[in-house]
């Protein structure tokens, strides 16, 4: 059995030593991770790890848990360090390096704390000849130096040059400390662990994919050595150290978990081309920046790219020498890039629309799929995907892209896997929190997308294929979807959209009035997305997506930034209703010349004394003409009255976005003055919209704007 003995101190007895943020934090989640993956784990955190309580279990208590030396033991320390920077030291450079356990003296560092020398020789006595350290500290630095020449170090100090501790020698020992030489480890509070257990924990949750849950233990700690380096770009590299005697070894690891991505996900996989995945996805970019949030749109269809195309023409964008995602795909490849790797740089496409710049809303930032002059490198790495790509690395590729995201301040991503099956959309896709597979009403789809989901089950460890949504795409009627699907309520995972073509042609040609959400597309959409989050995470990202404010809330950016528009309109309602008064004037005067002559010639009991002025049948059609005129008149200008309430309620809440809100948000059933009109609210605020439609279409550059020459 392995045997691993964790510490982690934040707090220290002594008040001039600096308390840290993240110490026991690192300690506790190695701890858990050690102990899933079989390790016999003894932790000591804060005022448990004192100098007495760690010097007995590493002379007496891992040696009488020991009981064979092929048996792994693990040590694994995150704290303070401490230098004696005297002259006096430098006679033996052994005793002035210490680790620092909670009772420590800084006054008395060979009394109360672990000269490196001691714990060189305490670890030397343990009956084993696989022993790995990891240390998550520093050996010196200035982080709190005094007269007495004293220096304590640890995440926020730097490593002296000498690395004493690394020296240690004997057999089938691996040290690897924070950082190297004239280097400063760091805490990440965001994170709330220090970058290098940062690194330990996503080495030791990924694994290695060979099988058995074991790795070699000098290519983890490489693993960890090169993504701190990544992490912190070059900042922060640890130190390793691999004694002399003795063959490499391996240590079980935990059962990995399903990886989880650092931000909150919108994934989308195709059943075949066509399906308007790419689509959904702009779709869902475009809603998510609607609602403030900076959008990181990672296309990850290298064979089609298809969003990028889509977004650089929107944005005449070009991708010059960004670092694709094809690139971050080749740097763990075999396949050699056209372009090297040390001549692209970081920075993302800002493939934000005009609309969302003007009304001051979020960003998407584009992650591009490759170059379209990459055509042949693209092919043979796809290729490559298929035949040779682990979990483990498919998500290292992942992490790569999602780190860029973050450096670039993205609250979320958007994710377009492409129409075809491979380690990298299996990995995409079952990591993000709201997967969605895009399918059409045809004989076939409904198989394919089966085969997605079995795919994700054999190559991902316990996915859950109830989390996937299903979007039947395009409908053309409910017939064929039902021919093909069958009936569409069957489950809380299962969403379609119907077929317009002009409706799709119009936003995909970048329509202006598809902008901020004035369409039933995007309205059915946000639907399906605020559905999806409901049933999936229990709306733990709704505040992500935009707010519904019954379906038409999404004016009040325009409305709030044209207020005389509402003034306008209540001026011209105004004077139709004046003209509908003299219109029913002139209706009722015609009416009642023919009801006149109606009863003339009703009085009349003979012939000869009918005094009517008009035949008969005149004046029948004038009362029935004129009384359905006069009738239609009243319940004409009684809805012209309703819209031009709706209007003066707009005018009185365009002064903001937050008072137009409050007031569309208002149910149906309550509000003092709609009481006795409830039932035509909504069509007076559907008759809102169209109008809002006509007045933005004339103000908005056409789709000409969005093309691109040549």
């Amino acid at each position: 059995m392995p045997h691993a003995l964790v510490v982690g101190i934040d707090q220290y007895a002594a008040k001039r030593i600096p308390s840290l943020k993240c110490a026991v934090n690192d300690a506790e989640e190695v701890s858990q991770r050690l102990k899933s993956a079989g390790f016999e784990v003894v932790t000591l955190t804060n005022q448990a790890a004192t100098r007495r309580d760690i010097h007995w279990e590493l002379e007496v208590g891992l040696n009488e848990r020991v009981k064979d030396a092929d048996e792994p033991v693990l040590i694994y320390w995150s704290g303070h360090g401490m230098s004696d920077l005297r002259e006096s030291a430098d006679s033996d450079r052994g005793w002035s390096t210490f680790l620092l356990p909670h009772d420590a003296d800084i006054d008395q560092p060979l009394a109360s704390a672990f000269p490196v020398q001691q714990v060189w020789a305490l670890l030397h006595r343990i009956k084993t000849r696989r022993l790995l350290v990891m240390l998550d500290t520093c050996f010196s630095g200035a982080f709190a130096s005094d007269s007495r020449g004293f220096s304590i170090g640890a995440k926020g100090g730097t490593v002296d040059a000498t690395d004493d501790f690394l020296r240690m020698e004997g057999h089938g020992r691996v040290v690897i400390s924070a950082c190297g030489p004239d280097e400063v480890a760091r805490e990440n509070d965001r994170q709330g662990n220090g970058h290098f257990t940062t690194a330990v924990l996503t080495v030791l949750d990924r694994g290695l994919d060979n099988g058995d849950h074991r790795a070699n233990v000098t290519t983890l700690m490489s693993e960890i050595r090169d993504l701190v380096r990544r992490e912190t770009r070059d900042s922060q590299t640890p130190s390793l150290h691999v004694a002399a005697q003795g063959s490499d070894w391996s240590i079980p690891l935990p059962t990995p978990g399903l990886y989880q991505p650092p931000l909150p996900s919108w994934a989308f996989v195709g059943t075949s081309g066509g399906v308007g995945k790419t689509t959904l996805a702009m779709m869902t970019a475009e809603l998510l920046a609607e609602s403030g949030n900076t959008v990181l749109y990672l296309d990850a269809d290298i064979a089609q790219h298809g969003g990028t195309s889509e977004w650089c023409q929107r944005a005449k964008a070009d991708i010059g020498s960004i670092r694709t995602f094809a690139d971050h795909v080749a740097a763990l490849s075999k396949e050699p890039t056209r372009t090297q790797q040390r001549h692209l740089n970081d920075k993302l496409l800002d493939v934000t629309p005009d609309y969302l710049k003007r009304f001051d809303c979020g960003k998407i930032l584009l992650l591009p799929a490759a170059r379209t002059s990459d055509k042949l490198f693209v092919f043979n790495l796809v290729a490559e995907i298929k035949d040779r790509r682990s979990n483990a690395v498919c998500r290292q590729i992942l992490d790569a892209a999602f780190d860029r995201g973050l450096r670039q301040g993205a609250s979320c991503v958007v994710i377009d896997c492409g129409a075809q099956f491979d380690p990298l959309v299996v990995n995409a896709i079952t990591a993000a929190h709201h997967p969605f597979v895009v399918a059409a009403a045809r004989a076939g789809a409904k198989d394919s997308r089966e085969t997605i989901l079995s795919n994700c089950t054999q190559t991902v460890d316990d996915f859950n294929r109830m989390r996937v949504e299903t979007v039947v795409n395009r409908v053309p009627s409910r017939e064929a979807l039902v021919r093909h699907w069958g009936d569409p309520g069957y489950g809380k995972s299962f969403h379609w959209l119907p077929f317009d073509r002009k409706l799709f042609q119009d936003w995909e040609e970048g329509r202006p009035n598809f902008e901020l959400g004035y369409d039933d597309l995007s309205h059915s959409w946000h639907e399906i997305l605020v559905a999806s989050d409901r049933n999936g995470c229990d709306s733990r990202h709704r505040e992500f997506l935009p707010s519904e404010w019954d379906r038409f809330s999404k004016w009040s950016l325009w409305l709030v930034n044209n207020p005389g528009w509402a003034e306008i309109t209540r001026d011209h309602l105004s004077r139709t209703i004046r003209r509908s008064y003299v219109v029913a004037g002139l209706y009722l005067a015609i009416l009642a010349t023919g009801l006149t002559s109606m009863l003339m010639h009703l009085s009349a009991e003979k012939p000869e004394e009918d005094r009517s002025f008009l035949p008969q049948w005149l004046a029948i059609t004038l009362v029935a003409v004129f009384g359905l005129g006069l009738f239609g008149n009243i319940v004409g200008r009684l809805l012209l009255r309703r819209r031009r309430r709706v209007v003066d309620e707009v005018a009185k809440h365009a002064v903001s976005v937050d008072e137009l809100k409050r007031w569309f948000s208002v149910p149906l059933t309550d509000g003092p003055w709609w009481k006795v009109w409830q039932s035509s609210r909504r069509a007076a605020i559907r008759w809102l919209h169209k109008q809002v439609v006509a007045a933005r279409a004339s103000q908005l550059p056409s789709a000409q704007s969005f093309e691109v020459s040549g």
